[in-house]
């Protein structure tokens, strides 16, 4: 692991979260209610400082389920009327057993409850200033229906009150961030030790809102390999370290390559872009001006006749090459000529705006195969590209596909990929000794030793023509100046999409252009050095 990856956020699953309790409950003897004490105040202390303080007479409503998360509710009602603020409960009922029992009964001591659906409790989570969600936690995986549904229902239409989830959101995967039929819409959760990779997902960073983790004295504790179910291999891949992270500012500021003084154009690296066909010289244009723009010393791109002189004058920075007989696009022939021109660059671009042709398709597989230089292989690289030609690559590889292209090249459907984002670049990354980054909010990176890294930066105006051109050639500048695959992928992607929130704020817009990112670009070095 890097040395820097304490400055990364480790993300817990649920089976990684379960082990973490268990270690500190069965293996160092802290009891279950001691943690469970710790969650409900550290919910509470939250509630106080940011919102009790200031509206001291808000009405509170806590739903507490029968399972732990529950208990954590019932802990939290009593540490809040305990400081004289106006708690009232709602539950489904009595607590299973164990700790949520305990602080059930506790609460009986100090103040009222309803169990839903009841008349009553539908009206005080109508009338309440400050929802708690305590009803299910992490762990769920199943369609959410009947009085469960109409509570979450219920809990959602007040839109007035300041509504809080309780370590994850309600009906909320806590895994992949799938919503099981229903879930609460919060615009907090306050998550327990570690964030839950659920709330970092699409579509349950919508119900997440602003994420704070808090600190309940479980003892860190990341084993190497975790006990892994039959059931669950696919997901975890080799079993061999099934950690996700959160990208940081502060992890990726680091990463960013240092120009010293004596620095010339060579010693910042050589990237070729192998790109573009007729009418799609924009896509080759995008890419290699997108790696000058994050650092590369020169870049040369490889491209049809068509375009031989088109690039340099829309980028005179931009050098061009072209193979005899290459008049609108390429095809197998000259899979041997750029071979031999990547042996004396760093690391090649392929792909952007190829073109989808027959020729082209052959093209791609013979040179994915040939070349042992560091590979990118994006868009129409990636449409030309079959899984045999990837699984006997011998050289370093990133890929980065969006859910479609994903999904003609390993043969699952968009919707199975998009339910499973987590578990199917953890496998493919792995299966395919790649480096994978899979494009959407929020953009996935897998590495060949099955971490998963996801990438919190971006919006919407990112869905602009030539983004991910621009992407390629933001990974392929760092690719080209020494980074690893990995670390120039994470930075590319770190930096895409932070350079999109930049421009989309400095102009107050939520619209751009693919070229408004290398202005961007500038924003965000400057922003995370800061």
């Amino acid at each position: 692991m890097d040395e820097n990856f304490h400055k990364l956020i480790r993300l817990a699953d649920t089976i990684s979260m379960r082990e973490m309790d268990r270690h500190a409950i069965e293996d160092l003897g802290i009891p279950g209610v001691v943690l469970m004490e710790n969650a409900a105040r550290s919910v509470a202390d939250w509630l106080v400082e940011n919102k009790l303080k200031n509206e001291p007479d808000s009405r509170i409503v806590i739903c507490c389920g029968k399972g732990n998360n529950g208990g954590d509710g019932f802990a939290i009602a009593r540490l809040l009327a305990n400081r004289g603020y106006d708690i009232y409960v709602v539950d489904a009922g009595d607590a299973k057993k164990g700790d949520a029992r305990k602080n059930q009964l506790l609460w009986e001591q100090f103040g009222e409850s309803t169990s839903f659906p009841d008349a009553n409790a539908t009206r005080r989570i109508e009338e309440a200033d400050v929802l708690i969600d305590a009803i299910f936690g992490i762990g769920m995986e199943q369609s959410i229906e009947g009085a469960y549904r109409e509570w979450i229902e219920i809990f959602n239409s007040n839109k007035t009150a300041l509504r809080v989830a309780v370590d994850i959101p309600s009906g909320v995967s806590t895994d992949e961030s799938q919503i099981f039929g229903v879930a609460a819409r919060c615009q907090h959760t306050i998550t327990f030790q570690t964030g839950k990779s659920g709330c970092f997902q699409y579509p349950g960073v919508l119900y997440s809102g602003q994420v704070h983790i808090a600190d309940i004295s479980i003892p860190e504790y990341w084993p190497e390999i975790i006990p892994v179910k039959e059931a669950e291999t696919e997901f975890y891949g080799n079993k061999q370290n099934p950690f996700t992270y959160l990208l940081t500012a502060e992890f990726v500021n680091d990463l960013i390559p240092v120009r010293l003084p004596d620095a010339h154009k060579g010693s910042s690296g050589h990237l070729l872009t192998v790109c573009g066909s007729s009418g799609m010289g924009g896509a080759a244009s995008l890419a290699s001006l997108g790696a000058l723009k994050s650092g590369a010393g020169l870049v040369s791109a490889c491209v049809p006749n068509e375009l031989l002189d088109h690039l340099p004058g829309q980028a005179p920075e931009i050098m061009t090459v072209s193979p005899h007989n290459a008049p609108e696009y390429f095809s197998e022939e000259h899979a041997d000529f750029v071979e031999q021109l990547a042996s004396v660059h760093n690391a090649v671009v392929l792909g952007c705006g190829l073109g989808v042709h027959s020729q082209t398709a052959k093209f791609v597989q013979h040179l994915t195969k040939l070349l042992h230089a560091t590979l990118l292989i994006d868009a129409d690289g990636l449409n030309n590209l079959d899984e045999e030609s990837l699984q006997e690559r011998i050289g370093s590889t990133i890929i980065t596909p969006h859910p479609r292209e994903l999904s003609r090249l390993c043969g699952k459907s968009v919707t199975e990929i998009q339910e499973n984002r987590i578990a199917t670049v953890r496998r493919l990354s792995q299966e395919w000794n790649v480096v994978l980054l899979l494009k959407g909010a929020h953009t996935l990176i897998g590495s060949p030793d099955g971490k998963i890294y996801i990438n919190p930066t971006g919006n919407s105006a990112l869905a602009t023509a030539g983004s991910g051109d621009v992407l390629s050639g933001f990974i392929g500048g760092f690719l080209a100046q020494g980074m690893s695959p990995l670390h120039a992928t994470l930075t590319g992607a770190y930096l895409h999409g932070l350079a999109a929130e930049c421009f989309t704020q400095k102009t107050n817009s939520n619209y751009m252009v693919a070229s408004d990112l290398f202005e961007g670009l500038i924003l965000a070095r400057n922003k995370i050095k800061n």
